[in-house]
Formats: structure tokens, C-alpha cells, sequence
């Protein structure tokens, strides 16, 4: 409403999180929610906001006393001075699940978030027999259906029947240019190669680049 209000409320914002350290800050949706230096048309209210925060990020006296975590689906679309060392150093990128191993954990980490429980050994099995490729939030979909079902026939868990139903009906959002593009940029931005995937290690940075751009073009 008044000049200089945004930034001032920043400013307490910023003292709060060093007083309160040690803290983790987690910014969600962070290439939205954080602005960069181009942004025009508010008298420069977002230039100064996005110059507060990195100053604060790249600020050595809160090393280690207030650790940030910018999620991004767009990491390319960060703006280079918050992805720099010394304000995000560690870039991890996460994927979906693609062996059982992986599949299973998802799913436990799934059951306990949601509070499902299945019946048995066997109906994870099933679960990895008949799921094939999902993402967490497939998954998380799949466990509450299937726990709707079972509430509805009175059941106290999740059973081999209830779920292969719902593996049966499910049909996960289909979007695969712009999930490999997302995939792709979030190898680019890694900086960790042992992080990686075995399949995106080793692949050539040029190669990686060329099929992103193209990727890009077919998704705007």
C-alpha cells in the first residue's frame, strides 16, 4: 500500500529467521514465488525484495544458522544469483521411482503419509507387479482410492482385491515432453554427478543441452 511497506516487512521477516536460528527456510514453487532483478512495472518494489533475500542468502554470518530449500519443477528458470555457491550450493535433483527397490520405498513412505495400511506382504508385490511408472503423487492417489474402497465395503485394510481395482481403473496424468524435459533440466542443474541416475551420468553436456532446447520448443 505504501512505498517501502514490502521491503520493511521483509526486513522483519529476515531478522526473525536469524534470531530464530538454527532454521530451515523452504520455499515452494521458489522460480515464482522469489521474483528476480528484471521484473518491472512496481516501481522496483521486486528488484529490491529479490536483492534483500539474496543478500541474505549470500550473507557468511548465516552460513550453516538458516539453510534454505528452493523446490522448483523449473529450475532453470531460478535466476543464476540464488542458484550460485554460496546462496544454493547442493542442486539435488529427484526423479521418479524406477526400480522396485525405489517403488517399495515410495509406497511406504506413501502408506505412512496417507495412514493406509495394507493387508500383506502380498499385496505390496502386487503393488509392484501392476504399477509400473508412477510418481509419488500417482502413488499417494492410488493408496487413498484404494483405502476409499475398503472403507466403503468396511474393511480394516487395504487388500489385494481393493488395489487391483484401483490399479485397474487408475489412468495417471499423461504429460511425457514436458516430464522429460523436467527430468533433463533437473540433470543439467544437479551439481553432484553421484546423484545421478547411472543412464544420465555419463550423458555428453552438449547432447543434454541440444535435447532440452528442443524439448522447450515443442512444449511452447
Amino acid at each position: 500500500m505504501w512505498q517501502g511497506q514490502t521491503e520493511s516487512n521483509l526486513e522483519r521477516v529476515l531478522a526473525l529467521l536469524k534470531a530464530m536460528s538454527p532454521i530451515m527456510v523452504i520455499v515452494d514453487e521458489a522460480d515464482a514465488q522469489l521474483g528476480d532483478r528484471s521484473s518491472s512495472g512496481d516501481s522496483g518494489v521486486n528488484n529490491r525484495v529479490f536483492a534483500q533475500i539474496a543478500q541474505f542468502m549470500g550473507n557468511t554470518e548465516n552460513r550453516g544458522k538458516v539453510i534454505w530449500f528452493l523446490l522448483t519443477c523449473r529450475p532453470d528458470l531460478l535466476p543464476v544469483d540464488l542458484k550460485r555457491q554460496g546462496r544454493a550450493e547442493e542442486h539435488l535433483a529427484l526423479f521418479y521411482p524406477d526400480t522396485d527397490e525405489d517403488r517399495l520405498a515410495m509406497l511406504r513412505v506413501m502408506m505412512k503419509k496417507t495412514g493406509v495400511k495394507l493387508a500383506s506382504e502380498a499385496v505390496e508385490k502386487l503393488f509392484l507387479e501392476k504399477a509400473g511408472s508412477m510418481s509419488g503423487a500417482d502413488i499417494e492417489a492410488i493408496l487413498v482410492r484404494a483405502s476409499m474402497k475398503s472403507a466403503l465395503e468396511k474393511e480394516a485394510s487395504v487388500d489385494a482385491a481393493d488395489l487391483q481395482h484401483v490399479l485397474e481403473d487408475f489412468i495417471p496424468p499423461s504429460y511425457p515432453t514436458e516430464i522429460e524435459m523436467q527430468t533433463l533440466i533437473a540433470v543439467s542443474e544437479c551439481t553432484r554427478r553421484s546423484l545421478l541416475p547411472s543412464k544420465y551420468r555419463d550423458m555428453p553436456r552438449e547432447e543434454l543441452a541440444q535435447r532440452i532446447s528442443f524439448l522447450k520448443a515443442q512444449v511452447d
